[in-house]
């Protein structure tokens, strides 16, 4: 099977290319996939049979709120371009990666089921990214709706895993919380600072994990769209005291900011389509994954000073 894996330096694309070895992974000054000529010729090619889209323009809550048009923009083109010359050029097989975001932020069935996805509007905050990400879906369901194409999507959880240096100042909570720990450490400093008031709760997975499951996901031949998250559902403040434990900062103090949001108070997600097509699943501690992530983060920072 020829695969295209867009989004191949992200953090889940690192992961797939030990996977996916024979792929291909065509980096963005190869394929601007939000430029239509570009993508209409590369694809026009016929060199595929099926795409794994991982490829979006990404970032924390406050980047959201600050660049609302960019994450809007970016993210319908390169998913719209991709998807329309993917089916044009004889593509039968298409995964595009969502996010839970999408989901209403008013829902009072938790934990989310795919089938409440369009009742009702996503968190404000995010509403660029979410519509642009729904959008996807919308536009997945249709072509494999009426062309009978095997054009499906992901939703994972939040992810954090490898540090990605294009991202630094935009990173996603668990990332951006290991480098803000790990910093203080370096500096002598004795706490540190979150955004809003630490009640929100989140599941979050390491991109590694996500990766096998895309891999499972393929190497089955799977003909679904749904959730992907481990069993895990913490609020912010749990999940910063466990990363100070594994920072062996567990002095340090915790404050927050409460002029800055907070974002969604609860998105997490049900998951019983995921075990009826992959029941064999094992997803790592939160624990271990942060342990990981921060033994390469404080020795790059140290390697700095």
């Amino acid at each position: 099977m020829k695969i295209l894996v867009t989004g191949g330096s992200g953090m889940v694309g690192r992961s797939l290319r030990a996977l996916f070895p024979n792929a291909t992974y065509p980096s963005s000054s190869e394929l601007d996939l939000t430029d239509s000529r570009a993508v209409k010729s590369y694809m026009g090619q016929g060199r595929f049979d099926s795409v794994i889209h991982l490829a979006a323009h990404v970032g924390s809550l406050h980047d959201n709120i600050e660049n609302s048009t960019l994450y809007f923009d970016r993210n319908v083109l390169m998913n719209t371009l991709l998807t329309k010359y993917a089916y044009e050029s004889g593509v039968k097989n298409f995964l595009g990666v969502l996010s839970t975001c999408i989901y209403p932020d008013a829902t009072k069935e938790f934990p989310i089921p795919e089938s409440s996805l369009h009742n009702g509007a996503p968190h404000f905050d995010l509403m660029s990214y979410s519509y642009a990400k729904r959008s996807h879906a919308v536009q997945l369901d249709a072509y494999k709706n009426s062309f009978g194409v095997n054009y499906n999507y992901l939703i994972p959880c939040n992810l954090y895993g490898a540090k990605l240096e294009s991202h630094r100042g935009r990173s996603h909570f668990i990332n951006d919380l290991i480098y803000k720990i790990c910093a203080a450490k370096l500096n002598g400093e004795r706490g540190i600072v979150l955004f809003g008031d630490g009640t929100p709760l989140r599941q979050f997975m390491h991109a590694e994990d996500f990766a096998k499951v895309i891999f499972a996901y393929i190497s089955n031949n799977i003909n679904a769209s749904f959730n992907v998250a481990p069993q895990v559902n913490m609020s912010i403040n749990e999940m910063a005291r466990i990363a100070l434990d594994v920072c062996e900062c567990d002095t340090f103090t915790v404050s927050y900011d409460s002029s800055k949001p907070n974002g969604q108070h609860r998105k997490d997600v049900n998951t019983s389509l995921m075990e009826k097509y992959l029941p064999d699943l094992e997803f790592r501690s939160l624990r271990d994954g942060m342990s990981s992530l921060f033994q390469a983060e404080y020795q790059s920072l140290r390697d700095l000073k």
